[in-house]
């Protein structure tokens, strides 16, 4: 049964008593909809305000308190320009926020017997491989699942890459370390799909079924899908925004299934609120034990040292470890196990007070946006009686100023933009087609006299920026917007390669040799 709380000591009406109460509550639950009761004074106020000044058309917020759903509301639209409302139903991408669920799985194997934390990924995958032969003979589940296994992010070796998830593993033998195995802390999406394609092995199904099977059933998460394959057949599904120059617009669904296990899940407001219920419990739900409390214990374990909080000497936060699928951390003094998540055109705060029993969801369909984090602490200030602090008013400040020094940058890029001259080669010399190992095929492409690269689910424009380098853009990313391609070239005058770089990962693409009858096309 999914427990719900509607009425609070903190709030300021006097809740309806006796037959009246079980009436009022009874009806709620049946046509789908929760008394949106704040369980704080004004913070329907604070949260309607915030979101018009972070442009963030969409939200939806969860408080548990004490095994409770305390609140569940939807705030805003699903989509811009439309009068679609959100509710506490309405679905969202929460992104990372699914490397908690991979990791409360494997959590759960681990309780049957079937998988050990330091198991090798080997025993589940035996043709997995890195390019690194330490970490190669020692990779386990635990380094999986606590990002240390050294690798560099490799991020476009998957986004919008148009491959399954078995070709997305068996490439990362070619994505090289960024440092030594075991040595720090760096987030690596790709071994949260080893780990939760593991996990499907290991249970003798797939990491769909199993999420399915074991978490979602359970929890009576009766609407929450592992991924959105075919979402324009899904009902109440908020659209992914994102906002340039002041101007909110839309984005197309970005396919996620390559990388599920790090990534994928749709939820609602009042489905988390279940999945935090769940954490809080120690792995018992409605009475029923569903995980081994050792087992879940381990996940909000501090694993891997992430580094201290603000820095500052009046830091809220003074470290920040990760578990497993969960970032451990104290807020104010208190505990806190918490994941966000980020997709294309969608932000996800996720967080709770173990020692309070007090968890908090926000779900947004903006790209990027801090609000959900900011509210995550907003509500934890006001559940721990700390001093009332306007956080989305302090960090718009923030933003702006950066805001400023950015556009600064910007039209220094483009006056040396407009100084670059041509293209040190005729247009055609770049077309053909590329390779990597890692990255798959790109095509560059003349038409009409201008460059086109297609690389996987991604075509777009190149745009000469200078010396032998374009801009490829723009793609219908919200995480990445713009990339700079820059082609190499022999003494011969023939181009051999182009590179691009995402975060600090640099890839180079060598060309094929062209077909018979001539270069290009």
């Amino acid at each position: 049964m999914i427990k719900f709380q509607c009425w609070t000591r903190s709030s300021l009406r006097r809740p309806p008593s006796g037959a009246l109460a079980l009436a009022v509550l009874s009806a709620a639950l049946l046509s789908g909809r929760l008394p949106a009761q704040e369980p704080f004074p004004g913070l329907d106020a604070y949260v309607t305000k915030a979101m018009a000044d972070w442009k963030v058309p969409g939200l939806a917020v969860a408080v548990v308190r004490n095994d409770s759903v305390v609140y569940a509301k939807g705030y805003g639209v699903q989509k811009v320009g439309t009068g679609v409302a959100v509710n506490d139903r309405s679905l969202f991408e929460i992104g990372s926020s699914s490397k908690s669920f991979t990791a409360t799985l494997v959590a759960m194997l681990v309780s049957d017997g079937k998988m050990r934390w330091d198991d090798r990924l080997s025993t589940f995958i035996p043709w997995f491989r890195l390019a690194d032969p330490v970490a190669n003979a020692e990779v386990t589940l635990r380094d999986a699942l606590t990002h240390r296994s050294g690798l560099s992010r490799g991020e476009l070796s998957w986004f919008a890459a148009g491959i399954s998830r078995e070709e997305v593993l068996r490439r990362v033998r070619h994505l090289k370390p960024s440092s030594a195995f075991r040595s720090r802390w760096e987030y690596q999406n790709v071994m949260f799909l080893a780990a939760g394609e593991a996990a499907g092995k290991a249970a003798g199904t797939s990491w769909d079924d199993l999420l399915q099977q074991r978490i979602f059933a359970p929890l009576q998460m009766t609407t929450s899908q592992a991924v959105a394959r075919n979402p324009e057949t899904i009902g109440n599904f908020a659209t992914s925004h994102r906002v340039a120059r002041d101007t909110v617009y839309a984005l197309p669904h970005a396919n996620m299934d390559d990388i599920a296990p790090a990534g994928s899940i749709i939820s609602n407001a009042r489905d988390m609120a279940q999945w935090l219920r769940f954490q809080l419990g120690d792995g018992m739900y409605d009475g029923k034990r569903l995980v081994s409390s050792a087992a879940l214990r381990e996940t909000h374990t501090p694993q891997m040292l992430m580094g201290r909080g603000g820095g500052a000497a009046d830091s809220l936060t003074r470290f920040n470890t990760y578990g497993m699928g969960w970032m451990v951390q104290d807020y104010r003094r208190q505990l806190v196990w918490q994941h966000g998540g980020n997709t294309d055109g969608m932000t996800t705060a996720m967080g709770m007070l173990p020692d309070a029993k007090f968890g908090v969801v926000i779900l947004s369909n903006m790209h990027g946006s801090p609000l959900p984090g900011l509210l995550m602490s907003y509500l934890f200030d006001r559940q721990l009686n700390a001093p009332m602090r306007d956080l989305s008013g302090e960090a718009l400040t923030r933003v702006a100023s950066q805001r400023r020094r950015a556009d600064s940058v910007s039209r220094t890029q483009a006056t040396q933009k407009t100084a670059s001259g041509p293209s040190p080669l005729t247009l055609a010399a770049y077309a053909g087609a590329y390779a990597d190992s890692l990255y798959g095929d790109a095509t560059v492409s003349l038409n009409e006299g201008r460059l086109t690269m297609q690389r996987g689910e991604w075509t777009a424009p190149l745009e000469h920026w200078g010396s032998g380098t374009f801009k490829w853009g723009t793609l219908p990313s919200a995480a990445i917007v713009e990339l700079f391609v820059k082609f190499d070239v022999a003494p011969d005058g023939k181009v051999t390669s182009l590179s691009f770089n995402v975060g600090a990962d640099t890839t180079t693409m060598v060309r094929k040799a062209p077909p018979r009858g001539g270069e290009g096309s």
